[in-house]
């Protein structure tokens, strides 16, 4: 009867002792996580730091970007009726960040809803103006941008932008409508 309990108790200390080690390897596990996370954000942080020159319109072709030089100058949209929505996107990104609110309104969707481009601009400035002008700033890097050919038709698109950047990704979606031959970013509600 002895000899049972002794050997009772060797087996009770053995299964602690391994539950002891499989909580000490988690430990290990989760702390090795920790440091690579930690790792990471500092690197993040350096990045950020860092002074860096960045242009939505420089991610357009040189053809699109003499189209936009000339846009700028004469203000004239028929320069933009051979840009894809998805470079409208972009183009509408660059006014944003580079605070071209007269731009951004331009190529803004109206579906009649604004009696002029003065009211335009108002509910862009109210409603719009903030959220992408955080977008614009997140999603400098993007790494892909394109049209999403399931959601689309023949006078709207659906662009998806899509950053990573260490821990952080995200995607953007917009919706793109034609209006006098020309891909405007839709921003209703209308």
């Amino acid at each position: 009867m002895l000899f049972l309990f002794v050997l009772a108790g060797c087996q009770s200390e053995e299964a602690d002792t391994a539950s002891l080690l499989s909580q000490i390897k988690e430990q290990e596990e989760e702390m090795a996580r920790l440091i690579r996370d930690n790792q990471a954000l500092r690197a993040s942080i350096q990045q950020l730091q860092r002074p860096q020159a960045f242009s939505y319109i420089e991610q357009l072709g040189e053809e699109a970007r003499g189209h936009y030089q000339a846009f700028l100058k004469s203000e004239d949209l028929s320069h933009f009726e051979s840009f894809t929505s998805d470079e409208m996107f972009v183009v509408f990104l660059h006014s944003v960040a580079t605070g071209e609110d007269r731009v951004s309104t331009l190529i803004l969707y109206n579906d009649g809803s604004f009696s002029d481009e003065l009211e335009l601009q108002g509910y862009y400035q109210e409603n719009i103006f903030r959220e992408y002008s955080e977008m614009a700033f997140d999603f400098r890097y993007f790494y892909d941008l394109h049209v999403d050919e399931l959601q689309s038709r023949e006078d709207k698109d659906i662009v998806k932008m899509s950053v990573r950047f260490e821990l952080f990704s995200a995607t953007h979606v917009a919706e793109l409508r034609k209006q006098d031959n020309i891909w405007k970013v839709f921003a209703g509600p209308y």
